[in-house]
């Protein structure tokens, strides 16, 4: 393939497959998914043309991909999420484009950013307003002192219309940060400070900060401005996941600065939040200094307390602690099939009485056949946990208090059968 067919091939094969998985004007939930895969086949392309150093090609054919994608999003079901793989993954590689580009001539930075922002105008974007600002933010590193007026003027050009949007706050916070970018590519850090700090109450310009004052060894000053959040946002819930929420950025912080003690206290309290995480990192922690064996039945404990079971009962597997989560699965029999598999070869008769009380309830709730195999189906892993006894007990108790139930005594039967 001569890098030149790029863009036409990737037109051709998105709207051929659109139109192939559209049916009577709908586009479902497998059909969407059939369509990313062959997205993802087109970015795949990109990235073998990116490798030939043809930039203004890819960007060209990748900003097509994701005005698709927006397309898509505002008239199939994406619900499967693979959509937003697709134009999550668009994104990244227009952003290699860009920052490739702004290494060459200045006729060809002008032509992608002219790109760009054309593309970015596009009415698709209206009910996708961070999708937008997103694009135009890839243009940036494109911009210098006699170009970025034609930034500026877009920003400006959707600024006036704001009153138009339903989120107008949304679209302010998102103008502010796309202009403060600008301002900081152009005119470095140290003069767009203040800037920055005017602004400080978007999160998206607090992280920069922080980041700012760690890369500056100002720690006490990206911790203040983290501890101001939290202290703001008390009511907040903890994402674990998220690298961005204000307890992880604040550990991260105390890494940055090589305060253990710190980084103790925050590591403590976000396993006690349930961050599994934690605990190998505070293991490691205690282990060098030398007191985990004396830090490890306190921190058990304080997991214990927290109330976060799951996190509490993953640790306890990670430990071998099997008299800890046999204790803690009698006190709470909750997901016991998953946690049973840990405990039956040490507690078998525990786990089958557990098991035993637990099928009972279980059927006393069912009322069809979809839910009586939930139920002989927990028996049929009874069976493989060699409960062979208490399964023909429960078998036999079933039967004989519910009679009348045929569809019930039909999958009963059939995990009889394996008893032999």
């Amino acid at each position: 393939m001569l890098e030149i067919d790029l863009i036409p091939l990737v037109k051709n094969t998105i709207s051929a497959s659109i139109k192939c998985n559209t049916l009577r004007g709908y586009i479902g939930w497998t059909s969407c998914n059939n369509i990313c895969m062959d997205m993802h086949d087109c970015l795949d392309m990109c990235e073998k043309t990116f490798a030939t150093g043809k930039y203004l090609i890819v960007l060209e054919a990748a900003t097509y991909i994701l005005l698709s994608g927006v397309k898509l999003a505002l008239c199939a079901d994406s619900s499967s999420g693979m959509l937003t793989d697709v134009i999550m993954r668009t994104y990244e590689l227009i952003g290699r484009c860009t920052k490739e580009i702004a290494k060459l001539d200045k006729q060809t930075r002008d032509m992608a950013l002219g790109m760009l922002i054309k593309e970015a105008k596009k009415k698709v974007f209206d009910g996708w307003i961070n999708w937008r600002y997103d694009l135009l933010k890839h243009g940036i590193c494109l911009c210098d002192d006699k170009n970025a007026y034609r930034l500026e003027k877009t920003l400006d050009g959707f600024l006036a219309v704001i009153e138009e949007d339903y989120f107008p706050e949304y679209k302010k916070k998102e103008d502010m940060i796309a202009r403060y970018l600008l301002h900081r590519h152009l005119n470095g850090i140290e003069n767009t400070r203040d800037e920055l700090y005017e602004h400080i109450y978007i999160n998206e310009l607090r992280i920069i900060a922080i980041n700012d004052a760690i890369e500056e060894g100002n720690f006490k000053e990206a911790e203040k401005l983290c501890i101001e959040k939290l202290n703001k946002d008390d009511n907040q819930r903890y994402h674990m996941n998220d690298p961005e929420d204000w307890n992880n950025i604040l550990y991260d912080i105390y890494v940055a600065a090589g305060d253990t003690d710190k980084q103790i206290e925050q590591a403590r309290k976000l396993l006690l939040f349930g961050n599994e995480k934690f605990w190998e990192i505070l293991k490691h922690i205690y282990k060098k200094a030398g007191t985990w064996e004396e830090k490890y039945p306190e921190l058990l404990d304080e997991l214990k307390s927290s109330k976060k079971s799951v996190c509490y009962r993953s640790v306890l597997i990670a430990e071998n602690e099997k008299q800890r989560l046999l204790d803690d699965v009698i006190e709470k029999p909750y997901d016991l099939f998953h946690y049973g598999k840990y405990l039956v070869m040490n507690y078998p008769e525990q786990i089958y009485s557990l098991c035993y009380k637990e099928i009972i309830d279980n059927c006393a709730q069912a009322r069809d056949r979809r839910e009586y195999k939930k139920v002989t189906k927990q028996i049929s892993q009874l069976i493989k946990w060699n409960g062979g006894n208490t399964a023909r007990k429960l078998i036999a108790e079933l039967k004989q208090t519910y009679p009348r139930r045929p569809a019930l005594i039909e999958e009963l039967e059939k995990v009889e059968r394996k008893l032999g």
